[in-house]
């Protein structure tokens, strides 16, 4: 957005004469912007790779969360089978509506994540062709090119932030919930005592009263 706006400024008060340079810087400017965007997603000279190596390190980091409670959720439930406090079956279906929630938590922070990728790629696109029309573009008319590529540029930089916004408050959310899980598992592991049916219907209220 600052970009847009600086640039604006700049052709509201450059004379007809000095046009020709300001359109030489603006396109140094945003050649260079082009060059660090391709630096970070064409590591392979294609962006589809790069789009599928940014995916697999943000599974990594969900599927390091979720071997971390599938374990505490696995040992609670042989423990409370080993001392005959509930069956692993009915153990399962007690805990399904925690899960699930925290399933669909995981799932929303992966689609904002694939939308803010998305959103990436797009930038990078933009920045290409709007460089590329803008050469190819007659002199007299460069101007309303000029213009026409800062509002694209704007919008698309304004969607951009947003969506990133999304994407780490909803990580930021699913984590917490996770926190919140794992946190009361671990305590019921840690118990000197047998874990009952009871214990577990407990801790089910208090999550489900924090997390829905």
């Amino acid at each position: 957005m600052k970009i847009g706006i600086e640039l604006k400024n700049k052709m509201s008060t450059t004379p007809q004469s000095t046009i020709n340079d300001l359109l030489e810087d603006i396109i140094t400017s945003y050649e260079d912007r082009i060059q660090k965007i391709k630096t970070i997603f064409n590591t392979s000279q294609t962006v589809t790779e790069t789009y599928h190596i940014l995916l697999n390190d943000f599974q990594l980091s969900l599927q390091e969360l979720r071997k971390e409670r599938t374990a505490l959720n696995t040992m609670l439930r042989d423990n409370m089978a080993k001392n005959g406090s509930l069956r692993k079956n009915d153990y399962d279906i007690l805990m399904s509506d925690i899960f699930f929630l925290l399933d669909g938590k995981e799932k929303e922070a992966e689609d904002e994540f694939h939308k803010y990728i998305e959103d990436q790629r797009a930038m990078a696109h933009f920045l290409r062709q709007g460089i590329l029309g803008i050469k190819n573009t007659e002199q007299n008319d460069n101007k309303e090119k000029i213009d026409d590529f800062k509002l694209g540029l704007e919008t698309i930089l304004y969607g951009q932030q947003h969506r990133k916004e999304c994407a780490v408050a909803k990580f930021l959310e699913y984590q917490d919930i996770h926190k919140k899980i794992t946190r009361y598992l671990q305590a019921l592991l840690d118990q000197d005592v047998h874990v009952s049916f009871k214990d577990i219907k407990k801790v089910k209220r208090h999550l489900l009263e924090k997390l829905v």
